[in-house]
């Protein structure tokens, strides 16, 4: 796939959400299932089932089982983001970025789960930016409750994980609600999520309502921090040394070869594209804000094991580092990501030639799900698919158009 295509693509997934007014079917949705309904409260068995089956199954379940499509926060803060890297912004483009905006900012929540700025998260249009300064603190979770193995996390209920990237979509459009939604997510991190500590550092929870230790999702609330710290005098040190913290915590947790588990529980030790990818990202991303180098060899180790491990040299992002299979939209749009975030953007530009190859349904106009080694999941997700690979595109083709600029002024 040349590399101009990047730009048709990124359009056409574009329009494919706006016709759809930015809502789509996730692969974790299945408990949004109005046919299960009564029975999913009843049984943690039930539940886990049920998002499996959704998830996995190569006919799409969801028309049965009533689950509607819906807008998922993350989902519109990826498209969001991608917007943000335009080079130019049309009268049009601005609309969109504006409706975006509103639209995330009307699906933020309280810590307790309940609505931040509208009442049942009816999409507004006049949310102010006064409104979100005096606003208490406000955080965002998913369009659909999910149970792990370790806890259930209701609809909505606001996460560090989804927040971390409502604050990426802010930053990478420069919105004016920027600074106010740094601060809330900052107080939501520091006094609501749970810190594991010890020698090492500190560990942040996924929510509230866990203690669980998975290193991306506590470097996402370092970054939180991080950001936040240029906005809050009073607790700019703070932020910043509970951030390095969390960053030292990550750093002691690599492996002699360069990799990262997902996480510290016993049904969380494997290694995969996609978290090695948040893991490095991020940890380039707070020793920036933090302006510091303490983290550089653990990201040049980490980036030589993720470049070896997780792909193939036709550019294929491998799921685990022990199996190519699933090949997945997710895997691609962020191990591109990654790769041109850290300099690698020839091998960036090869991963995403390579999903369009690989996963672009052009009658759908979107994305698949996975392709197994006997089968694929050809359902197009909103979120998974369509915004992940949006993003990454956009981000792609604004790199491509800096590197064009700059040779001409050679």
């Amino acid at each position: 796939m040349p590399e101009q295509d990047f730009q048709r693509v990124a359009k056409t997934i574009l329009n494919w959400a706006e016709q759809k007014d930015f809502k789509g079917s996730d692969p974790y949705d299945g408990l949004n299932s109005k046919l299960l309904s009564p029975l999913l409260k009843h049984s943690r068995f039930l539940r886990l089932a049920t998002i499996q089956a959704v998830k996995r199954s190569p006919v799409n379940l969801r028309p049965l089982l009533m689950v509607n499509e819906s807008s998922n926060p993350k989902g519109l803060a990826l498209f969001l983001s991608g917007l943000g890297f335009y080079k130019t912004v049309t009268p049009e483009t601005k609309n969109t970025i504006t409706r975006l905006e509103q639209m995330i900012l009307s699906l933020a929540s309280k810590p307790d789960g309940t609505p931040a700025f509208s009442e049942d998260r009816v999409i507004r249009s006049d949310i102010t930016l006064e409104e979100v300064e005096n606003a208490d603190t406000f955080a965002w979770g998913y369009n659909f409750p999910w149970q792990s193995r370790a806890f259930l996390q209701p609809a909505w209920f606001p996460t560090v994980v989804c927040s971390s990237f409502i604050l990426d979509a802010f930053h990478d459009s420069n919105s004016r609600f920027y600074p106010a939604v740094a601060r809330s997510l900052a107080r939501f991190t520091d006094e609501t999520l749970n810190i594991h500590k010890d020698n090492s550092g500190i560990c942040f929870s996924y929510s509230p309502r866990d203690n669980t230790r998975v290193y991306n999702a506590s470097l996402f609330a370092a970054k939180i921090l991080a950001r936040a710290a240029q906005f809050e005098e009073l607790k700019q040190k703070k932020y910043r040394d509970l951030a390095a913290k969390a960053c030292d915590f990550v750093k002691d947790k690599q492996r002699e070869d360069g990799s990262w588990i997902y996480g510290e529980a016993d049904h969380w030790q494997w290694i995969d594209n996609l978290h090695t990818g948040f893991v490095l990202e991020t940890l380039q991303s707070i020793s920036e804000t933090l302006e510091t180098n303490d983290y550089d060899s653990t990201v040049i180790k980490g980036l030589d094991y993720y470049r070896t491990n997780l792909f193939k040299k036709d550019g294929t992002a491998k799921y685990y580092n022990n199996s190519t299979y699933p090949l997945d939209p997710h895997s691609f749009a962020q191990g591109a990501l990654t790769l041109a975030q850290l300099d690698h953007k020839a091998e960036a530009t090869k991963v995403l030639s390579k999903a369009i190859d690989e996963l672009w349904d052009e009658k759908k106009k979107g994305f698949i799900f996975q392709k197994h080694k006997n089968y694929s999941i050809k359902q197009i997700h909103f979120r998974w698919s369509q915004a992940w690979m949006f993003k990454a595109l956009s981000y792609m083709n604004s790199k491509t158009l800096e590197g064009e600029a700059n040779e001409n002024m050679v």
